[in-house]
């Protein structure tokens, strides 16, 4: 080795003189300006003092964009990944009641999860206002196409929310300086997150980021502190907020300049706040003033022969310096951007050129040669045998020429032996396959990177190898052996930390943390690829609220894990969940052909015995809904499941139910009806009609009963009856109730002042809102008379809380408001309360006005109804007179008031009043 380094020194030496090392000098020197910008190193240096620059004179964020971070905490607080899309909803709806301006949401959702999660955050989004940007990025649609693709968030979200374009690019050399304005989605210009927080109306080009900007004066929150409420509303009000990654184990981790490694979401803020400063950085063509740089240093040196080395080398300096601080002036004050790397490259050059004019250069060039090489050897075998991690060099013979120790140890091998001798059966795959392209390419580095497993004594170890092939010049070897030669690398390292994190991360993302069980996306995922005939069934714990409430939380929780555990005996080997809260999730295979009743009796069988929790037996029931792949697709089995559960709860008696398309239709309009109802209010879909209510003996017209509608815009009129129920049960009705109430009254109070109006009360309503506030704001707001406003109330009112409800009724009675009892004779308990009760009027039920003309007992029992109502002073009302024979036995039993289609359907108030000659005065 030494004799051909030696050899290669005599023959350089003997074939460079003075006057050809001149002329080369000086010709680099002039090529360098026109050359400079595209040699890698150095752009590599300019933009390495384009960052000493950055850092020198660093700038404090403006603070109007808040990064609300998912780090290593919130990880943590939530215990999986990816989160469930109500995290999401909630945080929105916390930052927009505090106050953000625009909210950032750099997560990607191009995927569909669960349907009430997708349909919890789309409601916060349309809660938002249409002031969240969620990301879309452009990318390769196959790593060896040109061809694009836009990644983009579902539907179902970019209907109340702008896309904005999320990707980060990156230069040749792995770091981050640009950053993109837009681009075109689906023909439309778009603009980047950056742009659009940055607030400027470009979509087209990009920008540099402006490294002086430090990240760590960016306000910055913990996404649990916000969630938890810890966060002042303060530090978010009239600020746009950033949600994103920065916990290291998400890897949206990227190389910047000035600060190593930053999180992706921290990069966009940083070109936010780079456009909000006005911190538009930008180069200039700096070519004709490095080429007369460059001829007059030529100048300068060949006529100053005679000026000391010293001398010139201090000249030197202080041109540096004079020059750096300029260029540090014009970046800082101006954003002018001033590659100085050609500069003293030339400077360096212009040195060496006064030095060639002093000594034989040549021969000093080659003695450097010659040492460098002799000190390279040394350092690489020192790095290799310190290296922490395991490094091996070989040959065109795949010979180990070089081994760390701690390599040798992995791959039991040592110098000398051959690479595919005695290592994993990975790495010689790679080995060999790289070599097949070294010998398709040789002036190509070939890499790749391949994982292994290993032991440690008894622990399983896991290992990251980079193998690398590089190719040898050999300027005066035989073009046929030159192609063949190269030199090895294998850089082996213990990633078992990362490899056990990475499998904890795993499980957490597809397990339930409480019983150990599938979560509901992974059992949903896993479903969707099973083969064959599946019986899927979902299972909830009866009462399983008033048994927390009784035993505790934590015997619940322990409860939980009990019935997780009894159906993992009897169900080993198949697909189990936790699916939510206290429902189960079971898919079994359909091959033994038992009937599914059967197998429901089974399943409801294993829980007849009770359950033993902390040294006592708790008895448990369950309902079960089963649904089978003849009933739905693979993917659709769960919900057609689900379906059939809540079908079996709405039975009484019902233990288990097998899923029923028609109930599923039914249940899935309900679904619909409840998701619309309050977008309902917001189009102004509900609206009014009266239906009159006539005084028998005279037959005038005393008022009109307020009757709510719902047009929907694609189902058309939805009768009360069904939508009615649906408000109860989501908790709607309370609105819907008001709103009635505040409508009814302030069109009642156009009409004569004789006539009155009747409006309905749900029990919920009357039980849970402040009826008594209600009532008085309605009535002042439309200036109705209390005395000609009538609540009818049903018996279900009183039955649970009638106290309450009683005091209630006092107030509203003793403020001037009349009180109704509807539809009675329908209840069971009504004869009990009717003595306590402070009512004005009765309303028989139509069920009995219709049928006691042909029905002597049904006609004593309204004239009973009558007779008991006026001993109490009661004025009576007949619902639903639709004969005049039926009008006529009404007012012969005393029935002051009949209402029904006899005398009006249900109509505007305007086309009512004007069939029975009422005009309608003027409101004030």
């Amino acid at each position: 080795m030494r004799d051909r380094a030696k050899a290669a020194g005599d023959h350089l030496s003997n074939g460079i003189s003075t006057n050809t090392v001149r002329l080369l000098l000086i010709a680099v020197m002039l090529a360098l300006p026109m050359a400079g910008s595209s040699v890698g190193l150095l752009q590599g240096i300019n933009n390495s003092l384009f960052a000493k620059r950055f850092g020198w004179a660093p700038r404090t964020a403006t603070g109007n964009i808040v990064f609300v971070a998912i780090d290593k905490h919130s990880l943590d607080a939530v215990g999986t990944w990816p989160w469930p899309r109500h995290i999401y909803a909630t945080l929105l709806d916390k930052l927009v009641a505090s106050g953000a301006k625009d909210v950032f949401l750099d997560v990607d959702f191009s995927a569909f999860s669960s349907t009430e999660e997708d349909e919890r955050l789309a409601a916060a989004l349309a809660r938002s206002g249409g002031g969240v940007l969620l990301p879309v990025f452009r990318q390769q649609e196959m790593a060896s196409s040109s061809e694009t693709a836009v990644t983009r968030p579902i539907p179902q979200l970019l209907q109340n929310a702008w896309p904005a374009f999320a990707n980060v690019a990156m230069d040749a050399d792995g770091i981050v300086r640009r950053f993109d304005l837009g681009s075109q989605l689906d023909g439309n210009p778009t603009q980047s997150a950056a742009a659009a927080i940055g607030r400027i109306d470009g979509s087209a080009g990009s920008l540099l980021i402006d490294y002086s900007i430090r990240p760590d004066t960016v306000p910055t929150f913990s996404l649990s502190d916000v969630l938890n409420g810890t966060v002042p509303a303060d530090a978010i009000r009239d600020r746009s907020v950033v949600v994103g990654a920065s916990a290291a184990e998400l890897k949206d981790i990227f190389a910047v300049p000035v600060y190593g490694a930053i999180a992706g979401p921290l990069i966009h803020v940083l070109a936010a706040e780079t456009l909000l400063q006005n911190r538009f950085l930008r180069m200039v063509d700096e070519v004709p003033l490095e080429l007369l740089f460059a001829a007059l240093l030529i100048v300068g040196v060949i006529r100053s022969r005679s000026t000391g080395l010293v001398t010139m080398m201090a000249v030197a300096l202080t041109i540096v310096a004079v020059g750096e601080i300029g260029a540090f002036l014009l970046q800082w004050r101006y954003a002018i951007l001033v590659g100085t790397a050609v500069p003293w490259l030339t400077l360096l050059l212009a040195w060496m050129l006064a030095l060639n004019e002093r000594v034989d250069l040549g021969r000093m060039l080659v003695a450097i040669a010659n040492t460098e090489a002799r000190n390279t050897r040394r350092l690489m075998r020192r790095i290799i045998a310190d290296s922490s991690d395991g490094v091996v060099a070989f040959d065109s013979d795949l010979r180990i020429v070089e081994a760390s120790e701690s390599a040798k140890a992995v791959l039991r091998a040592e110098i000398g032996a051959s690479i595919l001798a005695s290592t994993d059966a990975a790495i010689i795959d790679i080995v060999r396959r790289l070599v097949s392209e070294h010998d398709a390419e040789p002036a190509k580095v070939h890499t790749a990177l391949v994982d292994f497993a290993g032991n440690k004594g008894s622990q399983a170890t896991h290992y990251e190898a980079s193998v690398t092939i590089s190719p040898i010049e050999q300027p005066n070897a035989h073009p046929a052996a030159a192609r063949s030669r190269f030199a090895g690398c294998l850089i082996i390292r213990d990633i078992t930390a990362r490899y056990d994190y990475e499998e904890r991360l795993k499980t957490l993302s597809e397990l339930d943390e409480l019983t150990g069980l599938l979560n509901r996306r992974e059992f949903a995922y896993r479903l969707a690829t099973l083969e064959g005939d599946i019986l899927v069934s979902v299972l909830d714990i009866e009462r399983f609220s008033s048994l927390c409430a009784t035993l505790g939380r934590d015997v619940g929780d322990e409860l939980l894990k009990a019935v997780a555990s009894r159906l993992g005996d009897a169900f080993a080997g198949h697909l189990l969940a936790r699916l939510d809260r206290d429902h189960f999730g079971i898919a079994t295979s359909m091959t033994d052909a038992r009937p599914i009743e059967d197998f429901a009796n089974g399943l409801l069988a294993l829980f007849e015995e009770p359950l033993q929790l902390r040294g006592s037996a708790v008895p448990i029931s369950v309902h079960v809904g089963i649904a089978s792949s003849e009933d739905a697709a693979p993917g659709a089995l769960l919900n057609a499941a689900e379906s059939a559960l809540d079908a079996a709860k709405a039975l009484a008696g019902r233990r288990w139910s097998s899923f029923d398309p028609s109930a599923a239709v039914r249940q899935a309009r309900s679904r619909r009806l409840e998701r619309d109802m309050r977008d309902a209010f917001r189009d102004r879909q509900f609206f009014l009609l009266f239906q009159p209510q006539i005084e028998f003996a005279s037959g005038r017209l005393l008022g009109a009963e307020a009757l709510i509608r719902w047009n929907h815009p694609e189902f058309g009129l939805i009768s009360p009856a069904e939508f009615i129920p649906i408000a109860e049960s989501s908790g709607l009705i309370c609105e819907i109730g008001r709103w009635t109430l505040f409508e009814a009254c302030t069109e009642a109070a156009a009409w004569p002042g004789e006539l009155g109006v009747a409006v309905n009360v749900s029990a919920l309503q009357f039980e849970q809102s402040d009826i008594e506030a209600d009532v008085k704001e309605a009535l002042s707001n439309s200036g109705l008379p209390s005395s000609r406003l009538c609540l009818e109330l049903t018996e279900s009112a009183f039955l649970g809380q009638g106290g309450a409800v009683i005091a209630k009724m006092r107030v509203l009675r003793e403020a001037g408001v009349v009180i109704a009892l509807d539809d009675f004779g329908t209840g069971y308990s009504s004869m009990s309360y009717l003595a306590d009760l402070p009512l004005d009027k009765l309303k028989i039920d139509q069920s009995f006005v219709r049928r006691m003309n042909g029905s002597p007992t049904v006609l004593e029992i309204v004239r009973a109804i009558i007779s008991l109502a006026h001993g109490l002073n009661l004025q009576v009302v007949g619902e639903g007179v639709e004969t005049e024979l039926e009008a006529e036995a009404l007012q012969r039993l005393g029935c002051e008031t009949g209402q029904g289609y006899l005398f009006g359907r249900p109509d505007e108030a305007l086309r009512m009043l004007s069939k029975w000659n009422v005009q309608t005065r003027l409101s004030a």
